[in-house]
């Protein structure tokens, strides 16, 4: 569809400039839709068509008749609004500053609450979360979720890998209750349930995008530039463009995605695109919302110049006269350009087939050097290369044909994209290639091959397509060599399971990428011991089953660590699941870090006093120079010369509240990544335990705790 074919409903103009990504729409009075955005560092514009009364701190703009400025004191990060407030309809906005969040009534011009945030301010999202009545104010930081009530009193509190981008109230297993889901900067997005993780979906990038579409599905979008819809956790579709998604928003029958550079494009339900627009600038936001009050919502989108366009979520028909009659819709044309280009495919590959099949019925040469057998087939195994410290993907065939060209495909493995090529000189052509694999993370890779198969003086050649699956842990080999077993390993987690020690050999054969299949020696073995070493750092890992049930997974990386826990339970189908563990470098690393948070605390609360007494001071000092100018010049001059001091010693302090901050949200993530790993040492009840407990650690400033937590668990 041609993007004049799509037309807006309304138009206007804010004639401010708005902060990318820093937009919402509320009801301030519970009946008429405001569009709320930051136009700039510290200032919050609102618009509000329906002559809405705004007073109080929100003053009209001078750039616009229907437009109120918000001037506040700091940076302006995230804004959200929703009826946090219990019986009352009127929604209250959420202000989020780089480590503080105002909960702000504009209608009553009342302050509902303040709360520091001493983990940061990335998102923030209103709704309903697990068995709380009430809506909660969630709020996405560095490294945490972190829920607050109407009152601003913490409701729960939980840790995750990074910095949380984007998130979303969701009912993700369809039992009634909403779950939270997280986009995070490590590529994962999370299922947060009653405040504990019960899934993770690895993607290929930062979760910049969730958005709800059905009681089922939802869509994503990341950084690289791609988006997709999942249902119930599984994968259905996905695309990649070159420009970053702002937002995505479920438009009647399909899935609207507004890009950076302003285009918008409505997909269906496989992906495809079926109409498109584009906006005059850079996109700053889309949004659902009946921004008209005719009962029905719009795809309302903003651009970072102040440009609104409305669009309905059904396209409306201009006309339906005899002329649209007799000319077939744009949507007849889509199919049959698509059937055109389908037949035009298939006779270009019968000429193929036809140009081979000719070459084989010469009778005077033995083979033709252009013809295919029939009986070619393409082999593909993976295999670990401790030379190389990667894994090999061999792509060979069963006669003396060569492979010409080899195409991988496969999420998360290629630092350059997600395709890898390789194409050998004339001269080196074999019937075999391989082409080096490193995941850099612990998930399941689908790896999809499309080779080139002929002779070296082929004009055609056959294309063969495979997939092949990496296992999760397909990075780790086993040892065979028994001096590289002589040192111990200290760090270790221990665990107790009743299961058979069978089960736990076909876990590590489903999750391993082994040369042979881990076996038992005899029926009556009840014990195991199996030892691999990591292809990335040549770390070792050492897993032992007792008969009495005890497991015991060796190795230096806490990580791994987690990993298999969390990879054993989900095999076994275990809901909880108690552990010991003993990580020294993992203590060290929390005390360190312990250390470090408490002094720029203190540091911070000094620096805090000293501006504060400076500002007084200049605040002084500015009213006697200005009354000296009135009898000594001398005078005048002294009084602001120590006014320039003090102003100098005040921009110095920033810079050292600012780099102190940097530090201080630097040593929080590397804090709260330690108690994630440590919680994903446990199953169920018992890592939602050591969450609870380590926040209260964290307040308390107890290190011994937290060392203690780690160690064994809830203390």
């Amino acid at each position: 569809m041609q993007a004049s074919t799509v037309q807006p409903v309304f138009k206007l103009e804010l004639n401010h400039k708005v902060t990318p990504g820093i937009v919402t729409i509320a009801k301030y009075d519970g009946i008429h839709s405001c569009l709320t955005a930051s136009a700039g560092y510290d200032k919050i514009i609102i618009h509000h068509p329906h002559g809405a009364v705004i007073s109080g701190r929100v003053q009209r703009s001078q750039a616009h008749g229907e437009v109120s400025e918000l001037n506040l004191s700091q940076a302006v990060i995230a804004l959200a609004a929703g009826a946090i407030k219990p019986d009352i309809a009127r929604d209250m906005l959420l202000i989020g500053s780089p480590n503080q969040i105002l909960a702000y009534d504009v209608h009553d011009n009342s302050d509902i609450f303040f709360k520091e945030a001493s983990d940061g301010v990335n998102v923030i999202v209103v709704g309903h979360f697990g068995k709380y009545n009430e809506k909660l104010v969630i709020i996405g930081g560095n490294s945490s979720v972190m829920a607050l009530n109407w009152q601003g009193v913490e409701q729960f509190w939980n840790v995750v890998g990074g910095k949380v981008c984007s998130m979303i109230t969701f009912d993700f297993d369809k039992d009634g209750e909403n779950e939270l889901l997280i986009g995070c900067e490590d590529s994962y997005i999370k299922v947060l349930k009653n405040n504990q993780f019960v899934m993770e979906l690895a993607e290929t990038g930062p979760v910049i995008c969730l958005s709800q579409i059905s009681d089922v599905r939802f869509a994503y979008g990341l950084a690289n530039g791609t988006i997709g819809i999942y249902e119930e956790g599984i994968r259905l579709w996905r695309v990649k463009s070159k420009q970053n998604s702002v937002s995505l928003q479920w438009s009647s029958e399909n899935l609207a995605s507004c890009w950076a550079n302003g285009r918008i494009d409505w997909r269906d339900g496989t992906g495809r695109v079926v109409r498109r627009v584009q906006m005059r600038s850079n996109a700053a936001a889309m949004m659902l919302a009946d921004y008209r009050c005719v009962g029905a919502p719009d795809l309302i989108c903003v651009s970072d110049k102040g440009e609104v366009l409305g669009y309905p979520l059904i396209q409306e028909n201009v006309s339906l006269n005899a002329t649209s009659k007799r000319f077939p819709s744009e949507e007849d044309r889509l199919a049959i350009t698509e059937l055109l280009n389908k037949k035009q495919a298939l006779l270009v590959e019968l000429q193929h087939y036809e140009a081979n099949s000719s070459s084989t019925a010469n009778d005077d040469i033995e083979r033709p050097s252009t013809a295919m057998p029939t009986n070619t087939r393409l082999q593909v195994a993976i295999a670990a290369d401790s030379e190389e410290n990667c894994l090999q993907l061999v792509i060979s065939t069963n006669n003396d044909t060569l492979v010409r060209t080899a195409m991988v495909l496969a999420e998360g493995i290629f630092e350059s994209g997600e395709t890898l090529a390789r194409h050998p000189h004339s001269n080196q052509l074999k019937s075999i290639l391989y082409i080096p694999l490193k995941p850099p993370r612990d998930v399941p890779v689908d790896v999809h091959i499309k080779a080139l198969v002929g002779y070296p003086d082929s004009e055609q050649f056959h294309i063969f397509e495979i997939t092949k699956q990496l296992p999760r842990f397909s990075m780790y080999t086993i040892i065979v060599s028994p001096s590289i077993m002589k040192t111990p390993i200290e760090s270790h987690v221990t665990f107790r399971i009743t299961e058979r020690v069978q089960r736990i050999c076909i876990w590590l054969n489903q999750n391993f990428l082994l040369d042979e299949e881990v076996e038992l020696e005899n029926e009556d073995t009840k014990d195991l011991h199996i030892s691999f070493l990591c292809l990335r750092d040549m770390c070792r890992l050492e897993i032992e089953y007792s008969a009495d049930g005890q497991v015991k997974m060796s190795t230096s990386d806490i990580r791994l660590a987690g990993d298999l826990v969390q990879s054993l339970a989900i095999y076994l189908n275990l809901t909880d699941l108690q552990s010991t563990a003993r990580f020294p470098e993992a203590e060290e690393k929390l005390r360190a870090e312990m250390s470090i948070v408490s002094e720029v605390g203190e540091t911070r609360y000094r620096l805090a006093a000293e501006t504060a007494e400076k500002a007084q001071l200049i605040t002084a000092l500015l009213p006697a120079a200005q009354d000296a100018a009135a009898y000594d010049l001398k005078e005048m001059l002294n009084r602001y010369k120590e006014v320039i001091l003090l102003n100098e010693e005040l921009l110095l302090n920033c810079h050292i509240r600012r780099a102190t901050q940097e530090q201080a949200v630097t040593s929080l993530k590397n804090l709260h990544t330690i108690l994630q790993q440590a919680a994903r040492l446990r199953v169920g009840k018992y890592s939602k335990a050591v969450v609870t407990a380590c926040r209260k650690a964290v307040n308390d400033n107890n290190v011994e705790a937290l060392v203690k937590i780690l160690q064994v668990g809830d203390t």
